[in-house]
C-alpha cells in the first residue's frame, strides 16, 4: 500500500502531499487536482520502471539518468514536456516522493531538456539494493473508451503499454482472457456482472488472431458481442476485470463512476472495493459525483479543494457532496488568497458601493475592487438548476477555506426573518441597508442634476434637469428635499431602482435607463452628498474582513 505521495513542481502543484490509509476516492469539483494526482503516481512508476532497465543501481555521485520522449510518456498527454512544470518554470527538476506502508520511501527527480525530452533518476538517498528488486505494478485506468470492433490477442506487456496511453477499450477483451485465467476471479466478475445488470458474462474465446467476448441475458435469450453493450456496462466489465485480474497492485481509476447512471454509482465503489480487497489490491479513485462521494466511508474519502485533506467524519462527507454542486473552479481559485467572501443582491450593488468607496477615498475601496470574492445572494450554479443562497454557498467554501470570514449585506426588505449579527472578523456575518434597496441612497437632487447633465450634455441639460426637478417636487416629500439624507417613510418602504428613479430620470428625457448603470449616479455624488448610513456600512466592510485605515495607507 501506498501511504504517502508528495508532489513538487508537477502540473498545478508547487508542493503538496497526499495521505493515504489504504484505498482513496479523491473528490472535488473538475479542474481540481485529482487526475493530476493520478497522473504523479502513474508517472513515478513509469519513470521508476523505465529508470530501472538501465540496470545501474549504484548511486556514486548521483543515480545517471534516463531520456524519456514526450511520445513515449503515456502517463500524461502532453503537447510539450514545458506543460509537466508548475506555471511553466522548465528550469527545476519535478519530485515525486512516494512512501509505502512497508517502511521505504523513493522519489523520482524528473529534469528538464527540451520540448520533447526529459531525464529521470531516482533521488540519491534511494536505496540501490531497495530500487533493484522495487517493482509496484501501478495501473492508471481512464474512464472507458471506445471498444475494438476486431480485437486482436495481445501479450501482457502489450495490454501494459495500451492501457498506460489511456485506451482501455481498445484491450477489453484482452482483459478478460486475462481474468478468464484465474477461475476465482472469473467466478466473482460473472457473479457481480450477474447481479448488476441480469446478464451472463460468457467466457472470451480467442478465434485466430482475434478476441471474441459476449453476453446473453440470464434467463435465456441472443448472445450479444461486447461492441453492443451499452458504455455504462462495458465500464463495469472493464473496471472488475482489471481490479480482479491484477494483484498486489495499485490501481489508480480517474471517475470509473462516468457513463453509469445514478442508480449503479450508488453501487459501483462498494463493488470495486471489494474487488481490490480479493485482489489484494490498493485502489485510488477520482470522482466529482456526488452519489459516489455518498456511498464512500469518511476514512477513505480525500476532499480535494485547496489543500488535500481527509474527511472528517459523515457529515463532512454530506457538505463535500453538497459542494460540489456549489462551487465553481473560479470560486476554488479566488477563494485561496482573498481576504473574504462578500454577498450581495447583484453585481450592481457591488459597483455602487465601489463608486462610492472611490468618491469617499475609504479603505473599503482595495476590498472592494480587488481582494474579495464577491457572489450574489443567490447564485445560480447551472442552467435549470435551483438558486444556491449564500449560507450554503458560505458553507461549501468553508472546506477549501475554513478561516474564511463572510458578509452578506442584505435589501431593507429581503427575508426580513433574518437578523442582522455583530461585526467580529469570523464566520458569516450579516448587516443590512436601513432603506428598501441599495439604490434609495442615491437620491439627491444636486447628484442627479450633474447625472442628467453628463448624461444629455451640456445643451440640453437646462431643460432636462428642470424637468428632474419639476418630478421631484411632486412625487417626493417636501422634508426629502430638504434634507436628502432624511429616511422618509417612502424611500424607506418604496423600490427605487424600478418606481422611484425611472420617472424622475424620464422627466429628464432619460428613458429606459439600465439599472446596471446606476453606479454612474453614485459616482457624480460628493463626499458630503453620500448618506451617513453607506459610511457606516464601508467602515463596517472594513471590520468584517479586518482591514483598517492603517492598512490601506501601508
Amino acid at each position: 500500500m501506498i501511504e504517502t505521495v508528495r508532489i513538487r513542481g508537477f502540473k498545478r502543484f508547487d508542493d503538496i502531499e497526499f495521505r493515504f490509509p489504504g484505498p482513496v476516492v479523491l473528490a472535488g469539483p473538475n479542474d481540481s487536482g485529482k487526475t493530476t494526482v493520478l497522473q504523479a503516481i502513474a508517472a513515478w512508476a513509469f519513470a521508476l520502471r523505465t529508470w530501472r532497465y538501465l540496470n545501474d543501481f549504484n548511486p556514486r555521485n548521483g543515480f545517471m539518468k534516463v531520456p524519456i520522449t514526450r511520445l513515449g510518456f503515456p502517463p500524461v498527454p502532453l503537447l510539450s514536456f514545458h506543460q509537466l512544470w508548475t506555471d511553466g518554470k522548465y528550469r527545476k527538476e519535478i519530485e515525486i516522493e512516494v512512501r509505502h506502508r512497508d517502511g521505504w520511501t523513493v522519489a523520482m527527480e524528473f529534469h528538464p531538456n527540451t520540448s520533447e525530452q526529459i531525464f529521470a533518476r531516482p533521488r540519491r538517498d534511494a536505496d540501490g539494493g531497495l530500487l533493484r528488486h522495487l517493482d509496484i505494478p501501478v495501473v492508471f485506468i481512464p474512464a472507458m473508451t471506445g471498444v475494438e470492433t476486431n480485437e486482436r490477442y495481445l501479450q501482457a506487456t502489450a495490454v501494459e503499454q495500451i492501457l498506460a496511453t489511456g485506451n482501455p477499450g481498445q484491450v477489453l477483451r484482452n482483459l478478460l482472457v486475462a481474468t478468464h485465467h484465474d477461475n476465482s476471479a472469473w467466478s466473482s466478475l460473472q457473479e457481480a456482472v450477474g447481479r448488476l445488470f441480469g446478464y451472463r458474462l460468457l467466457p472470451p474465446i480467442v478465434g485466430g488472431p482475434f478476441l471474441y467476448a459476449e453476453y446473453e441475458p440470464i434467463h435465456g435469450g441472443p448472445r450479444f458481442d461486447l461492441s453492443s453493450a451499452g458504455s455504462g456496462f462495458r465500464q463495469v466489465v472493464m473496471l472488475l476485470a482489471l481490479l480482479l485480474g491484477q494483484r498486489n497492485a495499485v490501481l489508480l481509476l480517474d471517475e470509473p463512476d462516468v457513463h453509469l447512471h445514478v442508480i449503479l454509482q450508488d453501487v459501483i465503489w462498494r463493488e470495486l472495493r471489494v474487488a481490490a480487497i480479493r485482489s489484494n489490491s490498493q485502489m485510488i479513485a477520482a470522482t466529482h459525483s456526488e452519489t459516489v462521494i455518498n456511498a464512500v466511508d469518511p476514512r477513505e474519502l480525500c476532499i480535494v479543494l485547496d489543500t488535500p485533506r481527509m474527511a472528517a467524519d459523515a457529515t463532512e462527507r454530506s457538505r463535500l457532496g453538497a459542494a460540489l454542486g456549489v462551487l465553481s473552479n473560479l470560486d476554488l481559485m479566488r477563494v485561496r488568497n482573498c481576504r473574504g467572501v462578500l454577498y450581495v443582491e447583484d453585481y450592481t450593488d457591488r459597483d455602487i458601493l465601489c463608486a462610492w468607496a472611490r468618491v469617499l477615498d475609504h479603505p473599503a475601496r482595495s476590498l472592494l475592487e480587488t481582494e474579495l470574492l464577491w457572489k450574489p445572494m443567490v447564485i445560480q450554479p447551472g442552467e435549470g438548476r435551483p438558486g444556491v443562497r449564500a449560507k450554503a454557498h458560505y458553507d461549501a467554501l468553508l472546506l477549501a477555506r475554513p478561516d474564511l470570514p463572510g458578509l452578506e449585506l442584505l435589501d431593507g426588505d429581503a427575508r426580513p426573518e433574518i437578523p442582522e449579527t455583530p461585526i467580529s472578523g469570523t464566520g458569516l456575518q450579516r448587516l443590512r441597508w436601513r432603506r428598501y434597496e441599495i439604490e434609495s441612497y442615491l437620491f439627491h437632487p444636486d447628484a442627479l442634476d450633474r447625472f442628467v447633465e453628463a448624461a444629455v450634455g451640456a445643451d440640453a441639460a437646462q431643460p432636462a434637469i428642470e424637468g428632474l426637478r419639476v418630478k421631484w417636487r411632486d412625487t417626493l416629500p417636501p422634508a426629502l428635499s430638504r434634507n436628502p439624507h432624511d429616511d422618509d417613510p417612502l424611500v424607506m418602504a418604496t423600490k427605487a431602482r424600478t418606481r422611484l428613479l425611472p420617472p424622475l430620470l424620464a422627466a429628464a428625457d432619460i428613458h429606459d435607463l439600465p439599472h446596471t448603470r446606476y453606479h454612474e449616479i453614485a459616482a457624480l455624488m460628493r463626499p458630503e452628498e453620500i448618506h451617513p448610513e453607506v459610511i457606516e456600512k464601508l467602515d463596517a466592510i472594513c471590520r468584517a474582513f479586518g482591514r483598517t485605515a492603517a492598512d490601506t495607507s501601508a
